[in-house]
């Protein structure tokens, strides 16, 4: 498995198109410290090109599953040596720069893209990978590894199709194996690993299965690793932006809809195949949208807009309120997390996998509601 560097890919000599500069949308990469795979904590994922000179050999002693897949983290190609995490050839890091809230987890990202290929972009809201394509993101918690998750393209002519599964550390560090079944408290402090047949849920939000790995975050100025600029460098993208792709608005209003771009855009509040798309409450930033603020789909389908659900001691309910966050029903159910304090099944958003509030997240879409220009007229 060998994937040539970032400045390489399928062309080193590829020219920019017009806007773009060696270091935009994310730079070409930040210092991914000490780790020998690259890794860091979200924001800081090295610079995304290794050493490719040599084929991954996988071990001799690797069980398979029903799906092809290595039941064993150490046998997916994710590191050449297991003892020391060095990674595979071909397998880069990343950060996407807009963030999933994963209950506080400190998450690591990693893909490899098979020699030779390229993402077909010619849909830049929704890429399509090549056949052999792998992803990896591991959860620490705590200080803690708990799990490591996959998705694998399998080749054509093999069983074809997406493979999503998770590995789960064991306490020592020293293996980490394919859980099927979940876990429901994995730290024990309530931190849940989902079981495979929760992936399709958020997944299926994308025509080709992945999320975060996507043009707006890896365009965000907090992206790192192999990004939109790396990509666009080492010619792996067939149909690479005219220009370089921006959040609209200052910078309260790009962080809300980068936020909510990342948290429920992307795999559920989308036009595609999201499965919020029936309720015509759009966030996914897609690229026909980023021409102001007012564009957005957060904006368009949110803002003022009525919504269904009923909140304490609110008439008439609407998604986003300007000025008043404690109104709004996205606040609202970004703000509980079902059961807890008697908040009824079905209130929380997200809806699944998560059991802890983003205070951060909270924070951030907060000032932008109180942010909007109509608010200080309004203040005593």
């Amino acid at each position: 498995m060998a994937l040539a560097a970032a400045g390489g890919g399928c062309g080193s000599d590829v020219a920019y198109p017009p806007g773009w500069e060696a270091g935009s949308g994310g730079g070409g990469g930040k210092d991914g410290g000490a780790r020998p795979d690259g890794g860091a904590r979200d924001g800081a994922a090295g610079d995304g090109s290794v050493d490719a000179a040599a084929d991954w050999v996988p071990p001799t002693d690797c069980p398979l599953g029903p799906g092809d897949e290595s039941t064993e983290l150490r046998c997916t190609g994710l590191y050449a040596d297991w003892d020391t995490k060095t990674l595979a050839p071909g397998v880069r890091p990343y950060d996407p720069g807009l963030h999933l809230w994963s209950d506080g987890a400190v998450k690591t990202r990693w893909i490899y893209l098979p020699p030779g290929t390229q993402i077909d972009t010619s849909n830049m809201d929704e890429w399509s990978f090549p056949y052999g394509t792998k992803l990896w993101k591991e959860f620490v918690v705590g200080g803690v590894r708990l799990e490591t998750r996959m998705l694998w393209k399998r080749p054509a002519d093999q069983i074809g199709g997406w493979y999503l599964t998770t590995y789960r550390w064991s306490p020592d560090g020293a293996r980490a194996d394919e859980l099927l079944t979940g876990e429901l408290d994995a730290d024990g402090n309530g931190y849940e690993i989902p079981s495979q047949s929760l992936c399709a849920q958020c997944h299926g939000g994308r025509r080709d299965q992945v999320m975060g790995f996507e043009a707006v975050s890896l365009s965000s100025p907090a992206a790192g690793g192999l990004t939109m600029t790396a990509l666009v460098a080492g010619g792996l993208l067939t149909a690479p932006p005219a220009s370089p792709l921006t959040i609209p608005g200052d910078g309260a209003t790009s962080a809300a809809l980068g936020y909510l771009h990342a948290n429920c855009g992307i795999a559920c509040h989308n036009p595609g195949a999201g499965a919020a798309s029936t309720t015509g409450f759009f966030m996914r930033l897609d690229v026909a949208t980023l021409g102001s603020v007012q564009s957005t789909g957060a904006w368009r389908t949110g803002m003022n807009a009525a919504s269904y659900f009923t909140l304490p001691g609110v008439g008439q309910t609407k998604i986003f309120v300007p000025c008043s966050p404690d109104a709004s029903v996205a606040y609202y159910r970004m703000s509980v997390r079902d059961g807890v304090d008697g908040v009824f099944v079905g209130s929380q958003m997200p809806p699944i996998a998560t059991h802890q509030i983003d205070p951060t997240g909270l924070a951030i879409v907060a000032a932008w509601l109180t942010d909007q220009p109509q608010c200080a007229t309004a203040a005593p």
